[in-house]
């Protein structure tokens, strides 16, 4: 709570927002000889209670309770907006880990658009592209083959996520300060959450329907549905400035991609797991047989604060 309500991280944080905690109360019941599980009702229908939620149950039976379990679930921002489905073409959740953490060819055929690319899809891309604008300097200029010699990413400067070097400044120095924040608390296991609306797409599709929807026999309602086209830029989608996304200044960003206008929406999510013994021992585990411990994605959470932020560093341009 100190932490967000400093000026700086409350404009910029790219910690998804809590709105609120929530306390379920789950009753196991048994009746009779048979033991059951089921949710015992406490007299408001099943409706939010401030902040309890407590569903009924009507039974003619008088059940024995054996015990009670208390569930507490936080309610936060999303980072995409309610619509992300149909306007997001990638996304990408990255951690800094490279140990199997790639989508799979199967997730790609069967989710399409909504298919969750990870370290090692990004990692081989922007390798790829480096490697291509190296080969290119054998044969260029003498310019062309200095800088492929001093071995620099300076020298492409748009690959991977590319949003410009001021942007990425701002970027890189709040996610310092969240992640210093996380790092203090002693959690790991959160990710980079980003996902990629294409906007040249966009506009045209919202240019078409504007079209469609226009008489053509009425000049002025034509001019009227471009100009709105057109109101949206540099937003994804036609409302977007209504339903925007509630996760600060940097949530969503302009830049490029593949050569193409995108908007990139930004979040770290997934930021409660504690390093506990249990974790300890998966990593070591996976150590023993036979992974890279440095590289897995369970790592001490000095180590995966410093990990993390330079993969970002390394692939956001």
């Amino acid at each position: 709570h100190r932490f967000m309500s400093e000026g700086v991280n409350a404009r910029n944080s790219l910690l998804t927002r809590v709105f609120g905690m929530y306390s379920v109360e789950i009753l196991k019941e048994k009746e009779s000889s048979d033991s059951t599980s089921s949710y015992k009702g406490k007299g408001n229908g099943g409706k939010w209670n401030g902040g309890l939620f407590i569903p009924s149950v009507k039974s003619d039976k008088q059940p024995k309770l054996i015990n009670k379990e208390e569930r507490v679930y936080l309610v936060m921002n999303s980072v995409f907006p309610s619509s992300a489905t149909t306007f997001i073409t990638e996304r990408f959740d990255l951690k800094g880990s490279t140990v199997g953490r790639e989508c799979s060819s199967e997730e790609r055929m069967t989710k399409g658009a909504n298919a969750v690319l990870k370290d090692l899809d990004l990692k081989r891309e922007v390798e790829n592209e480096l490697e291509e604008y190296s080969d290119e300097g054998f044969y260029g200029d003498d310019n062309h083959l200095n800088r492929r010699r001093t071995g620099k990413k300076s020298r492409l400067k748009n690959y991977g996520i590319h949003i410009g070097s001021r942007k990425k400044a701002a970027l890189m120095a709040q996610l310092r300060r969240d992640v210093d924040l996380l790092n203090r608390c002693g959690v790991l296991d959160y990710s980079l959450l980003v996902g990629v609306a294409d906007m040249e797409q966009s506009i045209q599709r919202n240019k078409s329907e504007y079209d469609r929807n226009s008489n053509d026999d009425n000049q002025s309602s034509k001019v009227l549905s471009r100009l709105l086209s057109w109101i949206d830029f540099p937003l994804p989608y036609y409302g977007a400035g209504k339903t925007p996304v509630d996760g600060g200044n940097l949530s969503s960003l302009v830049g490029t991609r593949n050569g193409k206008q995108v908007a990139y929406y930004l979040g770290v999510i997934d930021f409660l797991q504690p390093w506990t013994v249990k974790k300890r021992l998966e990593r070591d585990l996976k150590g023993l047989a036979g992974y890279d411990k440095r590289e897995i994605s369970c790592v001490a959470p000095g180590d995966y604060a410093s990990r993390f932020l330079k993969f970002v560093d390394d692939h956001v341009t």
